[in-house]
């Protein structure tokens, strides 16, 4: 037999409330207790009641829903800045949605927009630029969009960004104080701006000391066989080798150091993100820091400002917080 529908007036019956009150706890709406929630939430496991998110977004137009969209969910740095982000969301009564493109992209191109707008968020947090074809189609769809942590200026989004090519400079300066003099970069993807940036700072502290960065020695390892990366690394004779992020730090180091290369001494490696004191590691890659914690509540504040009715975009991070930061460990000389 097919089971009855539990509804609010169930739930008002057993809890001895109003219908309105049971509404408000369940939607997350201000001015009731928390014995009045606990009565409610209670009330409801009891009786087996969910929310039908669907009927409830076309009553009232909003599905209290956040989508965070990401190229993949291996990076420690999505997971640690997105469980910041989503706990700010829950505070303001909204749920989070996660998407990602499995590694087919850098950019949120229109199979995965299509997905995320099928399931109708209030807004879209995006790890990723949005592909030239797309700007217009998401600007159209109406739906508040930030671009997290990269610039979203040259779309004419809102964006909140560190100043990468500053922690590139950092990285660059930190080892050419440390005695490396033959640069190398290992980026993520040729074309991604926030990439790319990163590279220029990094390039512009070898050039301020008359050290190019040459072509020969910039590789982009999510394009190419990482292992056939490593090897040219390797027969470049750099000492000097700057990670887009520290997972590419990790990944390198490993496959130098099982090439017989002393990380430190022979190679001196620095990563981004600082993800070991994310995950509470010993620290052991020298490393650029942008401030995780503060970075990832001004893009929650960003989203929960566009929700509430502002038209333009935040102040980018950079411009808010303390420029990014080297944090030394065992990858470079002390």
């Amino acid at each position: 037999m097919e089971k009855k529908k539990v509804t609010l007036k169930d739930i008002a019956a057993r809890t001895g409330l109003s219908v309105n009150t049971v509404s408000r706890v369940l939607n997350k709406k201000p001015y009731y207790t928390k014995d009045v929630e606990a009565r409610v939430n209670a009330a409801c496991k009891e009786l087996g009641y969910i929310v039908d998110m669907n009927a409830s977004g076309l009553r009232s137009g909003s599905t209290r829903t956040i989508a965070i969209l990401y190229d993949d969910l291996v990076n420690p740095f999505y997971s640690y800045t997105t469980d910041i982000i989503s706990k700010r969301f829950e505070k303001s009564g909204y749920n989070s949605i996660m998407f990602s493109n499995n590694d087919r992209s850098p950019y949120v191109d229109y199979e995965l927009i299509r997905s995320v707008m099928a399931r109708k968020p209030d807004g879209i947090l995006s790890f990723l630029e949005p592909a030239e074809d797309m700007v217009e189609f998401i600007k159209n769809a109406g739906i508040p969009f930030i671009i997290f942590g990269r610039d979203g200026s040259p779309y004419g989004m809102a964006g909140v960004a560190a100043d990468e090519v500053a922690g590139g400079r950092a990285a660059g300066e930190h080892l050419l104080s440390c005695g490396y003099r033959s640069p190398a970069y290992l980026g993520s993807w040729h074309d991604v701006k926030v990439c790319l940036d990163r590279q220029k700072g990094f390039a512009e502290a070898f050039a301020a000391a008359g050290i190019p960065l040459t072509e020969d020695r910039i590789f982009y390892v999510r394009e190419d066989d990482f292992s056939a990366v490593i090897d040219c690394l390797a027969a470049s004779k750099a000492d000097a080798v700057f990670c887009f992020n520290d997972m590419i730090a990790f990944l390198a180091i490993e496959a130098l150091s099982a090439r017989g290369v002393a990380i430190g001494k022979d190679v001196g490696v620095v990563g981004y993100d600082n993800v070991q004191q994310m995950l509470k590691m010993p620290r052991f890659i020298t490393t650029v820091d942008v401030g995780g914690r503060d970075f990832a509540e001004c893009g929650a504040e960003a989203m929960l400002a566009l929700l509430a009715g502002g038209e333009e975009a935040p102040t980018p991070y950079a411009g808010r917080h303390a420029a990014p930061v080297i944090v030394p460990g065992q990858t470079t000389r002390r």
